[in-house]
């Protein structure tokens, strides 16, 4: 943002050279450089003058301000001199709005109709007839060469001195040139083009607002205008619009199109939707000035809900505390009335303040603080180094038992990975997840970082399977890895567009993976199984004193059908988690070669069922009787049933259950299977004898035999 020196002594009272005007600017935020500005044709820019105060035109001095993007008030001559008026306590000049105007009514000319006041909130409009189009005069001319912009005649000149003067884009367009005398503001039709003042076409999308009248797109709203109602020499009457666009729609319109220019540039920060009307009138009396037009009476003005400012509370002792500073409330008070903010005490420690409407930037209480500090100055702020306490945090339960996993899990040769908390929705396709199942409950990102990233993860599973592969790709084949982390599941208020603020349901997870291959072989083993990541969990499971566990079958649509697993502990119905082999259509679209072993589990049941105190048992002092048994019976019957009913016959001296043989086979009729267990006797309190195991043996045979039809083999 280019200013001259001359220019904004017009607006506010100040006795500082430019220099030091750069340096008091500098300090509030608004980082300068004078500059020499150039004296010759076209605006381009001289030597830097490093505190220079002449030269330039007329001898004039531009100053060029680097401005943040949320300081939209100051990209204007005027916007600037209220901030000096602030930090010097010089006298602001208001513009003159008086404005003369002729007969006639502008009903009488043009009816305007805003098809979408959200994009466009206000739209207001003049028309100056009998104009004549000629040169702009010399001291309008050089201001503009000063701030970089080219003279083009009298009536562009005049729109582009106000925008740069009180930084609202204006647009002119040759009246006799808007077919049926009506302006409609709208958003584009379907494949509408648009061919613009410097005669390239745009093929433009539905949600582009445009400025058209009965038969075309006449401008792109808030960003250029169009060829068929430019201004030209032979144009007598003019229609001069300045309105309030929609920031979003502008920037939006404005990135998909690469068009840039200082209309677009202001529209996208925000303008101040009060001085619509102010600069409307200020351009029009000067046309009619400059150009011999006279302004029709009354101005169109649509502006069906008026924008409001926030009021917001200023605490005195939050305002000091933050700064470290011991400012009292009258004091604070005459600080923001300087910035042209509207203030009324509440009580002792609290004011209320009226933010004007050209700083859209001021929203919540620490935006006041800031606006404190600045005008105070930062250098009147004492240097104090900060005091904190610092406090020792006791882990909580949670925390402890995630440390104790990730403990036993890379004990075990296991790997902990971190992956980002988003996902990709054509992941869960790939892994065969149906539309209506509860991992497709995804709280959908408003802004991805990518298509890759549009979602919040409701498994750990597609983190942990991208890791393998990303292994598998760089020659890296034995891998086992585990994440705990949460996943994020969309509630149905969330789903159906519910208020704003709710929050998804966040659960803490547990999962892995191991891949079949090994590359150092264990006692001749070259892979990995299902029944591996079993016994990893399962040895987990122990070690966090889970021993109530079932594993049941898994009907998952992404795990093999006959090698997965649901988890249950405790004899509860909902299972914790599942493990399994990743099913074969599923590794084929991840392309992956080799069998990958996954679980997840739930942490938050799994703490609730822990049993936090351990008891220790002694060693046995008394030897036991190993009895092993084999049985036929039909395929389809699980072990953990046949488990079941062999503890459910004897809790007294029956110890263990050991699986140590399963066979089917020419030797075993079809449909069936035969499994063979050890069975461990052992008494606490004395030896035991045939006498005492041979009952109970026979009763467990017995018990098989009715109730899951088993033979003897």
């Amino acid at each position: 943002m280019k200013i001259t020196y001359n220019w904004l002594k017009e607006f506010v009272e100040f006795d500082l050279s430019p220099s030091h005007l750069s340096n008091l600017l500098t300090m509030a935020g608004l980082e300068t450089t004078p500059l020499l500005s150039p004296p010759s044709e076209g605006g381009e820019r001289g030597c830097a003058l490093k505190g220079g105060e002449s030269g330039g035109v007329d001898g004039d001095l531009v100053i060029e301000i680097d401005l943040t993007p949320n300081r939209s008030d100051c990209h204007s001559v005027i916007g600037i001199a209220r901030e000096v008026s602030a930090l010097t306590g010089g006298r602001f000049k208001y513009p003159d709005v008086s404005i003369k105007e002729s007969d006639g009514i502008v009903n009488d000319f043009i009816s305007v109709a805003v098809e979408d006041p959200k994009l466009c909130p206000r739209y207001t409009a003049r028309i100056i007839r009998d104009v004549k189009i000629g040169t702009s005069p010399a001291w309008l001319e050089n201001k503009l060469k000063a701030v970089g912009l080219r003279p083009i005649n009298n009536i562009v000149d005049i729109t582009n001195y106000i925008l740069w003067e009180t930084g609202q884009p204006l647009h002119a367009f040759d009246y006799t040139c808007i077919k049926g005398k009506n302006i409609i503001v709208r958003k584009a039709y379907k494949d509408e083009t648009f061919i613009s003042l410097d005669e390239k076409e745009y093929r433009l999308s539905e949600d582009s607002l445009v400025i058209a009248d009965t038969e075309r797109a006449l401008a792109l709203a808030g960003i250029i205008g169009g060829k068929d109602s430019a201004v030209k020499p032979s144009t007598r009457y003019i229609l001069l619009e300045s309105a309030y666009f929609n920031p979003v729609s502008i920037r939006r319109t404005s990135r998909r199109l690469g068009i840039f220019t200082d209309s677009s540039y202001r529209f996208e920060r925000g303008v101040d939707p009060d001085a619509v009307v102010t600069s409307l009138d200020i351009a029009a009396n000067l046309i009619g000035e400059l150009s011999g037009g006279k302004v029709i009476k009354d101005r169109i003005d649509s502006y069906p809900e008026k924008i409001l400012s926030p009021q917001i509370d200023l605490r005195i002792s939050r305002t000091n505390k933050t700064l470290g500073t011991s400012l009292d409330r009258d004091y604070i008070s005459n600080l923001l009335s300087r910035l042209m903010f509207s203030t009324k005490v509440i009580d002792e420690d609290k004011i209320k303040v009226y933010v004007p409407s050209f700083r859209r930037d001021v929203e919540r209480e620490v935006d006041l603080i800031e606006e404190v500090a600045r005008v105070h100055g930062y250098e009147n702020i004492s240097k104090t180094i900060p005091s904190t306490k610092i406090s020792l945090a006791s882990p909580t339960e949670g925390q402890i038992f995630e440390r104790k996993i990730r403990n036993i899990l890379t004990s075990m040769g296991l790997m902990e990975i971190i992956s980002y908390s988003f996902m990709d929705e054509r992941l869960l396709g790939i892994m065969n997840i149906p539309d209506k199942d509860s991992l497709r409950n995804a709280v959908k990102l408003r802004n991805p970082l990518s298509q890759n990233s549009s979602l919040m993860r409701t498994t750990l599973l597609t983190g942990i399977i991208q890791a393998v592969i990303f292994n598998i790709h760089r020659g890296v084949y034995d891998v086992g890895i585990f994440e705990i982390g949460k996943v994020f599941i969309s509630t149905p208020s969330l789903q159906k567009g519910g208020k704003r603020g709710g929050l998804p349901v966040e659960k803490t997870k547990i999962g892995g993976a191991i891949t079949s291959r090994i590359e150092k072989k264990i006692r001749g083993k070259g892979e990995r199984d299902f029944y591996s990541l079993k016994g990893i969990l399962e040895s987990m499971l122990d070690r966090l004193n889970i021993s109530h566990r079932e594993f049941c079958t898994a009907d998952l649509p992404f795990i093999h059908p006959q090698k997965g697993a649901y988890i249950k502990i405790n004899n509860e119905s909902e299972p914790i988690g599942f493990l399994g082999e990743l099913h074969t259509e599923v590794s084929e679209r991840f392309d992956l070669k080799d069998r990958l072993y996954v679980f997840e589990l739930d942490l938050n049941t799994m703490l609730t069922k822990i049993t936090p105190e351990i008891k220790y048992k002694p060693l046995p002092r008394y030897p036991a009787i190993y009895r092993d048994i084999a049985i036929i019976l039909d395929s389809q019957i699980r072990s953990v049933d046949i488990l079941r009913v062999i503890r459910e016959t004897d809790h007294s001296i029956l110890k263990e259950i050991i699986l140590f043989d399963y066979y089917e086979g020419k030797q075993i009729p079809a449909g069936k299977k035969s499994l063979a267990y050890s069975l461990v006797y052992r008494s606490d309190d004395r030896t035991l004898t045939d006498e005492d195991v041979n009952p109970i043996h026979e009763k467990i045979i017995t018990a098989l035999k009715e109730n899951l039809g088993a033979v003897l083999r």
